[in-house]
């Protein structure tokens, strides 16, 4: 469901909602994401892992249209194929003047196999990926808040969970990277708010 923070919708306003998908790396899951909801897939989160006694190959990575303008912020120069994905934090700002994937690279959450150590930002950590993409006004920049499974998690290596997802409606417009609180954190906020107030009632009553 969608929420918008600003003025409004036509002046400018973050446009977020609550994905909650975790993919299962030993399914080598997907999860196509249409960040505007306008029908067109923006991203692709792909995530695999083969437990093999000679090779042991697990990945988890951003794929984006061929050809398409969209990217994610990156640590790394772009054309090496496969660029870490940087591990945004409140207060990040997703800009024109960001690093992102170039138009052939795919973004790396999390990268290991058994000839080359494990690499990639997103190993047991969650943070915020920053993206720009293309809609019929222009680009757009936005976030997702991601966490990835580590490879020595032994219930679900490599397992990718893709959380709140945010963009600015407004096209050129820098983003800043803000937590939005879980659904159990709103709902603990609300019953606090609603305790608080019933509190006041009775004092009100009591006085009069």
């Amino acid at each position: 469901m969608f929420s918008a923070v600003g003025q409004s919708a036509v002046k400018g306003a973050i446009i977020s909602r609550n994905i909650g998908v975790t993919l299962n790396a030993a399914n080598s899951d997907d999860y196509s994401l249409d960040v505007d909801q306008n029908g067109t897939n923006d991203f692709t989160f792909q995530t695999a892992y083969v437990p093999d006694p000679v090779l042991t190959v697990g990945f988890d990575q951003i794929a984006f249209p061929f050809g398409s303008s969209n990217g994610v912020v990156i640590d790394t120069q772009t054309g090496d194929g496969f660029p870490a994905t940087s591990v945004l934090v409140p207060g990040s700002s997703v800009s024109p003047s960001s690093l992102f994937t170039g138009l052939n690279d795919l973004a790396d959450l999390y990268y290991y196999d058994t000839i080359d150590p494990p690499s990639g930002n997103y190993g047991e950590k969650t943070g915020f990926v920053g993206f720009r993409f293309s809609a019929a006004d222009g680009t757009h920049y936005g976030y997702a808040q991601v966490s990835v499974k580590g490879l020595n998690d032994l219930a679900a290596p490599f397992n990718l969970t893709i959380g709140t997802v945010a963009y600015d409606n407004v096209a050129g417009k820098p983003v800043t990277v803000t937590a939005v609180p879980e659904p159990n954190s709103l709902a603990m906020i609300a019953s606090v708010i609603l305790g608080l107030a019933a509190s006041l009632r009775l004092q009100v009553n009591d006085r009069a």
